[in-house]
């Protein structure tokens, strides 16, 4: 059943498809500020986009409150699906005003993929020097340094895809679906290294990476997806900063599929920030997504700060 509210907002109809409005679930706990949990965990994975800034601004609060939680003691780790490298990703955030002293460190799902492709794919899954067709913002090549891995121009003359970023509306989805065609028939495998559906745009939302992910395989292409909810980028923060106690870990997010879902399967406490993908969903879309990924949070919160 498609809820009426949803009829004119196709982001937030790709998230609820098939989905019926839902109430009565318990709520998660409230929370006025991210300074409120300090006391109980010391180690904190908080998301960039949409929790931190919205990718040309930074939230009002959310600087101080990285360093607050800093000053307490607390392991701040930025753990954000974004395609490109971490450094890439320091650089962003220092432009907008997280300086050093706001987080301990940075994994991105770029990161991650790149060393999951050297330690893990190449030789096997993928073959030394293979031809890839690469689709990222920016032009960012980064995920790819150092991989002898070549960048072809024609998904005829590729080996894989990796798609490390895209930020599309809905015609250049249509004529990106209508490239990938030719892959999908090819049997090419597609390294998908940001699983966010939405992202940020000067106009507004667009449809980001996951969606094109999805497509691709609900064509029958073969998708390796790479950063959250999925189990790699937790491991690999995991083993970065030695963390042993997963009781002391929050996850913070504003993506239920992604961020609550993710620190979820891995046994970890959540928090949702209720601003981001979710600024314009009322408690009964949000319902209904805690519903259809079958994640809940174990705190709620208006905005990081």
């Amino acid at each position: 059943m498609r809820c009426s509210q949803y009829d004119n907002n196709p982001f937030v109809w790709l998230i609820f498809t098939g989905i019926e409005c839902m109430s009565g679930l318990s709520p998660p706990a409230v929370i006025q500020q991210i300074a409120d949990l300090a006391d109980r965990y010391n180690c904190f994975l908080v998301d960039q986009f949409g929790v931190l800034h919205d990718g040309f601004n930074a939230y009002p609060g959310a600087a101080d409150a990285l360093r607050g939680l800093m000053q307490s003691g607390a392991t701040v780790v930025i753990i954000s699906n974004s395609g490109k490298r971490a450094e890439s990703n320091r650089q962003r955030l220092t432009g907008l005003g997280f300086t050093d002293d706001c987080y301990t460190d940075l994994v991105s799902s770029g990161e991650v993929a790149w060393n999951l492709l050297k330690s893990r794919y190449l030789g096997s899954r993928v073959p030394q020097g293979a031809s890839c067709y690469l689709l990222s913002n920016d032009n960012d090549h980064s995920a790819l340094d150092g991989l002898g891995l070549s960048v072809v121009d024609s998904l005829s003359d590729a080996q894989l895809i990796l798609l490390s970023g895209q930020h599309l509306d809905e015609p250049g989805l249509t004529e990106l679906y209508g490239r990938l065609q030719l892959a999908v028939d090819n049997n090419l495998p597609c390294f998908c290294t940001n699983p966010d559906k939405i992202a940020y745009a000067r106009g507004g939302k667009v449809f980001s990476s996951g969606t094109v992910a999805q497509w691709y395989e609900a064509q029958g292409g073969e998708v390796i997806w790479l950063g959250k909810p999925y189990a790699d980028i937790y491991h690999y923060v995991t083993a970065q900063f030695n963390i042993d106690d997963p009781s002391k870990v929050v996850c913070v997010g504003d993506s239920i599929e992604h961020d609550i879902k993710g620190g979820c399967s891995q046994g970890l406490a959540t928090v949702l920030v209720r601003t981001g993908i979710l600024d314009d969903c009322d408690d009964a879309q949000i319902e209904a997504l805690y519903r259809q990924h079958q994640a809940v949070p174990d705190y709620i919160i208006g905005a990081f700060g």
